[in-house]
């Protein structure tokens, strides 16, 4: 079952979505005289064009083959018995992305037909039980249908950006133009706005996939994959697949700005309980970082890790 806090933030965040969705375009609407059943059916085709198509984009733009049950034959064993252990479905498709970054995501239209995706970087350099770490937190994403939620509220802030661009730049006479421009801005407002409230529900829920995949496996080790991954990322020069970046377990953007400013506390492939308190007083003093993180798709990794070495606790004392 989806965490109650985790559901409440998912609504919430929906609610606000679709009301900003329907609101830039009963604007749009008004302005073009456009019928509000005709307005509300667009506004539904579109996201469900999103939801439909999401995973075919990024299966033909992400470098991967399906992975077969005859190779690496233990990766199966940990899905399988994650799968049973915590009824969860198991994903459709196993594959094999085809990059030297270290990386994992899900993706697919429902949680019974997702496809996890592994790079060769992932498997080049972590352990086996890192991995199975790492597959524990792409698994809880499953759980938490999180691939389904972020493909549909993604479309939103897009809808709202080509709306403004399509207001602003289209013909129009003089005395319409005043009136196109409004609607144009307050639809860039609206993009705005719910690309934050989009960017806060996946940070959000990197943390709850971080504590599935902790508590299904090990926190220590996530928390170690997560440091490996985030140091591995920030060397790795390949760029990065856009349509995807929301769906990895860590961000490559992310991760480079993060090693600038700890290569010392990451050369190790490690982060100690003092290095995340070091880090966690530079953010409370550095307001650029405090304010930055509004627009990223993950939590910084130290904070991640920070939760996990908690969560290491609380089971620890469980015992």
């Amino acid at each position: 079952m989806m965490p109650i806090k985790l559901m409440i933030m998912m609504f919430t965040t929906l609610f606000l979505l679709f009301g900003f969705l329907f609101g830039i375009l009963a604007a749009l609407g008004y302005y073009f005289g456009i019928s509000g059943f005709i307005i509300v059916f667009g506004a539904i085709l579109l996201v469900f064009i999103q939801w439909l198509i999401g995973p075919t984009i990024i299966w033909w733009t992400t470098n991967m083959r399906p992975l077969e049950k005859n190779e690496y034959p233990w990766i199966w064993e940990i899905v399988e018995s994650i799968s049973k252990k915590y009824k969860i479905p198991m994903p459709k498709k196993i594959a094999l992305v085809r990059s030297g970054a270290p990386n994992a995501f899900v993706f697919g239209r429902t949680h019974k037909s997702a496809t996890l995706a592994i790079t060769q970087g992932l498997l080049n350099n972590l352990t086996k039980e890192e991995v199975k770490a790492v597959i524990g937190h792409e698994m809880g994403h499953i759980k938490h249908k999180d691939m389904i939620v972020m493909t549909i509220v993604s479309a939103i802030p897009i809808i709202a950006y080509f709306i403004a661009r399509f207001v602003i730049f289209s013909p129009s006479d003089r005395r319409e133009r005043g009136a196109a421009v409004l609607v144009g801005l307050f639809a860039f407002l609206i993009y705005f706005i719910t690309n934050l409230l989009v960017l806060a529900l996946s940070r959000l829920r990197e943390f709850y996939a971080d504590r599935f995949g902790g508590i299904a496996t090990s926190p220590k080790l996530l928390a170690s994959a997560l440091a490996k991954i985030t140091y591995g990322l920030s060397l790795n020069k390949e760029e990065a697949n856009q349509a995807v970046r929301a769906f990895f377990i860590a961000d490559p953007i992310t991760s480079n700005f993060e090693v600038a400013h700890f290569s010392n506390e990451y050369k190790d492939l490690e982060i100690s309980n003092e290095e995340v308190k070091k880090a966690m007083e530079w953010e409370k003093k550095n307001i650029f970082a405090r304010i930055s993180e509004f627009f990223r798709t993950h939590p910084l990794s130290f904070k991640r890790i920070n939760a996990l070495l908690k969560l290491e606790e609380e089971l620890r004392k469980k015992i």
